[in-house]
């Protein structure tokens, strides 16, 4: 699903009125309320939902971003709102910055998972500095529509029905939410993400290194390695994706992705439902 169509041109405010983050739900719960799905869904039933998930923990995801968001019973499809504060408003986000750019959106319980994938696509359009310049520069709902259009054009992967293992070890912890994000925006929400520490790491349990301690926990890197099986024919595009977050692999030296030749496998179906 695109986020374009979880969401009304008539959804978008780009001079928000709220002073504070409870004015800020309300008035995100009106933008919600004008996208047609939810028409027949009551302003207090969609408010209810946001305020019933920030119970849970911040939605303030940092860099003066917030995606509130929550579940109701019955919506036929996922709808998002967008919004703009130009003074920034107290959200008791994880790093402490005021929010100026929201998008809230509400899903029914039962789409769970196009759930998760259209929230990482909201994540990863908000860590774009050229959709900020476009919210914070645009002059009507039109040039979001028109940006978020210009986004989501792409070109299909090519099918080759060759299997691959595609293998991906990320070095630079600042990204590792990005790449979860990005693995779970397209869709391998069943991908499998393992500790990758150097061995040196634990050689410092074996006794006959035991005193060799400083020189193994010296210059210790962060390692991940996200693990899953793809088309071949889906692989330059998925690994150009990894590189607009981490930069050029060679160049920068945050990643490594390698594939291996699948010529058995077994076991996957219920992961290729997801």
């Amino acid at each position: 699903m695109k986020l374009l169509d979880t969401l009304d041109i008539q959804s978008i405010e780009l001079n928000l009125k709220s002073k504070t983050k409870e004015a800020l739900f309300e008035e995100m719960a009106r933008l919600l309320k004008r996208n047609p799905t939810l028409e027949q869904t009551d302003e207090s039933t969609i408010l209810k939902a946001l305020l019933e998930r920030e119970k849970t923990a911040t939605t303030g995801v940092g860099k003066e971003v917030a995606i509130p968001h929550g579940k109701i019973m019955g919506l036929s499809k996922i709808c998002s709102a967008v919004g703009v504060s130009k003074r920034g408003i107290e959200y008791g986000s994880v790093d402490g910055l005021p929010v100026r750019y929201v998008v809230a959106m509400v899903a029914a319980p039962e789409q769970s998972q196009d759930y998760l994938r259209t929230l990482a696509k909201v994540a990863r359009l908000l860590s774009d500095p050229a959709f900020i310049e476009t919210l914070v520069t645009a002059a009507n709902p039109s040039d979001v529509i028109g940006h978020m259009k210009a986004i989501e054009r792409s070109v299909p992967a090519p099918t080759t029905e060759e299997q691959v293992l595609l293998l991906f070890e990320l070095k630079d912890p600042d990204y590792f939410d990005q790449v979860v994000e990005y693995f779970t925006e397209v869709g391998e929400i069943s991908a499998t993400v393992l500790d990758a520490r150097n061995v040196r790491a634990f050689l410092t349990r074996v006794p006959l290194f035991a005193d060799f301690a400083r020189v193994f926990t010296e210059g210790q890197e962060f390692g991940h390695i996200f693990m899953m099986v793809m088309d071949k024919g889906g692989v330059d595009t998925f690994v150009a994706g990894l590189e607009e977050i981490v930069g050029d692999l060679d160049e920068e030296g945050r990643g490594l992705a390698l594939t291996i030749d699948v010529s058995t496998v077994r076991g996957l179906s219920a992961r290729a439902m997801l």
